[in-house]
């Protein structure tokens, strides 16, 4: 085992640092939930109202739609690692706006700038991912993605309310720096390289990221690699293109289900109105600290994560955590239910809501959320992934944002046992799905899942390519 890690501990440190990225991210998301009160306070630099606060939190998902876009426009013209430093060019200028702002006004052009570097690290960072990560750990790799983004939330939870406007927006500007100068010395994917026809470069870049004692070995997977990108590239990928072959089409079902699974699951809203949820159960453990625990707990997640997506694989982690997210949901509207509706005296049961809440985001964590953005970089042939993933996180935000308001407005108008009865019901739906579309990816190349999109269990019929 440690001989196994020392020679893809190169895949592991590229991963890693490419997935501070996602961190970014995470300071971004968690950075309103200390920083809203503070603003709305009599303490605030300056003047915040309840809608301004509002605008403030969603300029971040609106600037997403456009970074998704961008991404899918300069991933196969400049590269995944080049495409990844451009995007944290909006990341930085964002917290350095956040630290100059002196304005309400100024807080939502620094959020919408950062949404366009959130939008399009979410293609991104996936794609480079599986595209440098060994079949035997690319789950492991692309677990980092979710993980790294629960880490930036805590560090903005953990740090925020306990230092100032500026100390907070000084310790988050700092980790755009830090992907920046460590993602620089990084390897460009492989599989880009061959589609730039550069050969000799790619087996540079596999070189040092297998870390190979024979040449021989080097080869035989530079050919495979070539041999893909050539069936891939024999067409430049389009929109149409997502639907021209059955593999495609099945890997557009399986991505977008999982997006719909995982949004309509209630996970935005859950983590937007958490202290407000929290607050249902009237228990003496204060809302601050209620969601300290929970990033606590999702970080342990995704370190299981990491840990179980190639041991257990894909579709047992994804079929378990489903399952188990709908029962915690079921149990969290049960108490609503009997609480609003049945008028009972809930208060000493409270705990059972802080504990379902935290329990479906911690099992959320180890397997929905994270396989479904990994998988995007899995499932999609080479010629169509740029599209393919921008297509699928515009999806994403957009539902997103329709659960993240419709959650308020079911909740008011029917009460909250009725949202959380439309979550679980979501993850039950899930359930039947993931069985019958979701393929294991679990120990499988690239190619190997083309195959079995595109050909099922049939053995395809490749044109042998030999490449000198």
């Amino acid at each position: 085992m440690f001989s196994a890690f020392m020679k893809q501990w190169p895949q592991y440190f590229a991963a890693i640092t490419a997935t501070l990225s996602m961190m970014i991210l995470g300071t971004n998301v968690g950075w309103t939930s200390p920083i809203i009160p503070m603003l709305k306070s009599p303490d605030s630099p300056f003047p915040v109202t309840s809608n301004e606060a509002a605008w403030i939190t969603s300029f971040l998902m609106l600037g997403s739609l456009p970074g998704c876009i961008l991404a899918a426009l300069i991933v196969d013209r400049i590269g995944r690692k080049a495409s990844l430093l451009v995007a944290n060019i909006p990341l930085l200028v964002g917290w350095i706006l956040i630290l100059i702002a002196w304005h309400p006004y100024v807080l939502y052009v620094s959020r919408f700038i950062s949404g366009i570097g959130m939008g399009s690290v979410y293609v991104l960072c996936p794609m480079y991912i599986c595209e440098i990560a060994d079949k035997n750990i690319r789950g492991a790799l692309g677990s980092f993605i979710k993980l790294m983004m629960t880490i930036g939330e805590l560090y903005g939870h953990a740090i925020g309310p306990y230092v100032s406007y500026a100390v907070l927006g000084y310790s988050c500007v700092i980790i755009p720096i830090i992907f920046f100068v460590s993602f620089v010395w990084m390897p460009e994917s492989p599989y880009y390289l061959l589609m730039q026809d550069k050969r000799p470069d790619a087996e540079k870049s596999l070189r040092r990221l297998r870390r190979y004692s024979k040449d021989e070995e080097l080869y035989e997977e530079i050919n495979e690699m070539y041999k893909t990108v050539i069936n891939d590239m024999s067409n430049r990928g389009h929109f149409w293109d997502l639907f021209s072959t059955t593999g495609n089409k099945k890997a557009v079902l399986i991505c977008f289900g999982l997006q719909f699974i995982l949004q309509f699951s209630g996970l935005a809203a859950i983590e937007s109105y958490t202290q407000e949820i929290m607050e249902e159960a009237e228990t003496e453990l204060s809302a601050a600290l209620a969601v300290i625990i929970l990033g606590i707990f999702q970080l342990a997640s995704g370190i299981g994560a990491a840990a179980l997506a190639d041991k257990a694989g894909r579709k047992p982690l994804l079929l378990s955590t489903t399952f188990l997210a709908g029962v915690t949901l079921t149990i969290s509207g049960v108490f609503c239910y009997l609480k609003h509706h049945q008028e009972l005296d809930m208060k000493p049961y409270g705990y059972l809501l802080v504990s379902s809440v935290i329990f479906y985001e911690l099992i959320i964590a180890l397997g929905l959320s994270p396989l479904a953005y990994m998988m995007l970089g899995e499932l999609f042939s080479t010629n169509v992934k740029g599209i393919a993933v921008c297509l699928a996180n515009l999806w994403s935000c957009l539902l997103a944002f329709v659960v993240s308001k419709l959650f308020q407005v079911v909740s008011d108008a029917s009460g909250i046992d009725v949202s959380f009865a439309w979550f679980a019901l979501t993850c039950f739906f899930g359930i039947a799905f993931i069985a019958i579309y979701v393929p294991e990816t679990k120990g499988k190349s690239l190619a190997e899942i083309q195959d079995e999109l595109n050909f099922g269990k049939k053995k395809p019929n490749h044109v042998e390519i030999i490449v000198p």
